[in-house]
């Protein structure tokens, strides 16, 4: 039997100090490619680019921190591109672009021949989105290795992220491979089934002691380089 090849690849890049990993999804046929929030250096993004004679289309958005979004002005200097972000996050953050290209969650974003699937994920934000392209889920600061993104910053509510991890836990399959947005833990990627039984943010059918875990006992009692822990 023939094995169909995937249409994409994903390449990851560590960015500045905060320890971001930023996301180059590439059609390999058309070679279109789009940038998942921009942020911080991006001298070896560019290279990797040039190098490999890909075309910049489009750059996604999970979130508008300022540390997921702060090198978007610097590609708009020299191309326009297309800027996918959710509406809800578009409203929360407030900044206009000419260039924006908004989404509600369920949208089918084009590229070439690949096609990359919005989700919206609130919790961390607002319009905070994960994008699921084949079966790799693309997470920002929803969901790291083990961890999921804090609920105490600008825009954050605990309740919304108790949802939005149940919905992931629910409806991805278990082979899907979780992309973060910060290299928090003690590796870059793991599988949804990893998340579901390592990652303690899983683990939770109360909304009221999950609520309690994140904002205030999981940063008394654990740092970062997030392990698994098991469930008993």
């Amino acid at each position: 039997m023939q094995q169909i090849k995937d249409t994409y690849k994903i390449k990851s890049f560590d960015v500045g100090p905060m320890q971001n990993l930023i996301y180059l999804i590439i059609d390999t046929e058309t070679k279109y490619s789009a940038i998942v929030d921009p942020a911080w250096n991006l001298t070896e993004v560019t290279k990797y680019i040039n190098e490999h004679g890909l075309i910049l289309k489009k750059i996604l958005l999970t979130h508008s921190h300022n540390d997921h979004v702060n090198a978007i002005d610097e590609i708009l200097k020299s191309i326009d591109v297309q800027i996918h972000i959710n509406q809800k996050e578009s409203q929360f953050w407030g900044k206009k672009y000419d260039v924006f290209s908004l989404n509600y969650g369920g949208d089918i974003i084009s590229l070439g021949n690949t096609e990359i699937k919005s989700l919206h994920t609130p919790g961390h934000t607002p319009g905070s989105t994960c994008y699921y392209v084949g079966n790799k889920l693309i997470a920002g600061d929803t969901l790291f290795v083990f961890g999921c993104g804090r609920c105490d910053l600008h825009g954050g509510n605990p309740e919304e992220m108790y949802h939005t991890l149940k919905d992931i836990k629910n409806n991805l399959n278990n082979d899907t491979i979780i992309l973060p947005g910060h290299d928090y833990s003690v590796k870059k990627t793991c599988t949804m089934h990893e998340q579901i039984t390592g990652n303690p943010f899983m683990h939770f059918e109360n909304k009221k002691d999950f609520i309690n875990y994140r904002m205030v006992t999981h940063d008394r009692i654990r740092q970062s380089p997030y392990d698994a822990i098991i469930k008993p």
